[in-house]
């Protein structure tokens, strides 16, 4: 995919707003003689779609008499006037009429649009508490940080849906080797060219861009962006305890503070959450110190087999850029054998750094944990049929007939993990050097695998061992 062809096509198409945007827009215009600009701003900053436009539109006027550039949408409508900013914004298409026929497409954007909403609250609070002045410009780079993610949803959402099966599944990866993997370039990489066609003010290119993260302004727009990624889906993210830490440093507040800050913006974003259709932060409340949500964010898998799907992932294996990351590779390999093949659980072990064991590293389907860690973890030679087979590249095929052979050579804790059902395995090697082993399984263990899918896993795994061999440094 090449990006600056998608920038060039983006950059002369319009995009939709929210349904409630335009609602809501409609009935401030019944009123245009008693409304201010502050009166459309709060509208326009509950929708990251079109806060771009008006910011877009600012921009397209702007002239060399004009001394400074145009940050926020307050000083948009006041410069342009509140007749301009409705005849150009009063009859704009709903980006859910947009999609209504793709389901996916538009869930994923609501989606981030309901994020970004979380995240333009937490930069809000958090600059009220720096006593920033123009605390609307932190607030849009909140809001716009995750732009590109967005409008892939709306231009093309089978790369966005992609991508978040792989982050969702293999445990560990970075969203930007995901992206990288998938498209060829990260969503930053794709932000900032698109912010630089459209010639978004420079100051809000810098609050979206996170290079420059030791500026103060830009610390607060990272972490609310964080926070909001990291409790999209409950308050028992792993990385939620570091943001609180950057939030209690960057303020001078104590766990306790900084947490009452937090609550009252999720709550506060939460009254807006009809206007997204998705479910907000504040839903997954008591959200006190230690405690969970108690629910999981765990998605269904993506379990039907579509032999496009499994051509298309030998594609980008060998299309992928040279520099992606291992995970990243091996989760796109995964992710096609499971869609691909309907294999429901697909185990990926990788050789420590030691090059003496094999780790587990993640598990595409339910259940990874410590008993994956346990069961997937071992010494290299080891004398168990895991083991052995890594003592060369080399695949194995256990169904039918020779499946409790096979099964015999496992210990009791790998049968016990996969039912004792059917299975395929196969060793990853980098040129000579052992990299990774794949299983994979189905659920329930009585389910059997065709022979016949055997030979399109071994491709794919051998297609995932050539980029592997070929990968080179960043």
């Amino acid at each position: 995919m090449d990006m600056q062809e998608l920038v060039r096509a983006w950059s002369g198409r319009d995009v939709a707003v929210l349904a409630s945007t335009t609602a809501q827009l409609k009935q401030l215009r019944r009123n245009e003689d008693k409304i201010t600009g502050r009166d459309i701003s709060r509208v326009v900053l509950r929708d990251p779609l079109l806060t771009l436009r008006v910011l877009r539109f600012a921009q397209s006027r702007k002239t060399s008499r004009q001394p400074t550039e145009i940050t926020t949408v307050e000083h948009a409508v006041m410069m342009h006037g509140i007749t301009s900013f409705f005849r150009e914004f009063g009859a704009v298409p709903a980006l859910e009429l947009v999609l209504k026929d793709d389901p996916v497409a538009l869930r994923g954007a609501l989606g981030v649009i309901s994020r970004a909403h979380h995240a333009a609250a937490y930069a809000r609070a958090i600059a009220a508490h720096r006593h920033d002045i123009e605390s609307d410009e932190v607030t849009i780079g909140a809001l716009l940080h995750d732009l590109a993610e967005l409008l892939l949803w709306c231009h093309l959402p089978q790369a966005a849906a992609q991508i978040e099966h792989l982050v969702d599944n293999a445990r560990g990866l970075r969203s930007a080797a995901a992206q990288t993997v998938v498209l060829g370039f990260s969503n930053v990489e794709l932000q900032l060219a698109l912010a630089q066609a459209w010639n978004l003010p420079a100051l809000l290119r810098r609050l979206m861009d996170d290079t420059h993260a030791a500026q103060p302004r830009v610390v607060n727009v990272v972490t609310a962006v964080a926070l909001a990624r990291h409790s999209a889906h409950g308050w028992d993210n792993p990385a939620l305890p570091d943001d609180y830490r950057r939030i209690e440093k960057m303020l001078g507040m104590n766990e306790d503070q900084s947490w009452r800050m937090v609550r009252q913006a999720c709550l506060q974003a939460a009254s807006n959450w009809q206007d997204y259709g998705v479910r907000p932060t504040a839903a997954w409340l008591p959200l006190e110190p230690g405690e969970g949500s108690g629910v999981s964010s765990q998605r269904a898998q993506v379990i039907n087999p579509d032999p496009e799907v499994l051509k298309n992932t030998l594609q980008q294996l060998a299309a992928a850029p040279a520099t992606s990351e291992s995970m990243a590779l091996a989760a796109l390999a995964l992710s096609g054998l499971q869609g691909g093949l309907g294999l429901q659980r697909l185990v990926y072990a990788e050789v420590d750094p030691s090059g003496k064991r094999m780790e587990f590293r993640f598990l595409f389907g339910d259940g990874q944990g410590e008993i994956d860690a346990k069961v997937f973890g071992f010494e290299l030679g080891a004398a168990h049929l895991f083991g052995r087979l890594m003592g060369k590249m080399q695949g194995l095929y256990a169904g039918g007939a020779n499946r409790a052979q096979l099964a015999a050579l496992l210990t009791d804790a790998q049968r016990s993990r996969m039912g004792g059902g059917d299975f395929l395995a196969m060793s990853i090697f980098a040129g000579s050097h052992p990299k990774a082993l794949v299983v994979a399984y189905r659920d329930p263990p009585d389910t059997p695998i065709p022979e016949a899918l055997y030979a399109p896993f071994k491709a794919v795994c051998l297609a995932l061992s050539q980029r592997l061999a070929a990968q080179r440094p960043a």
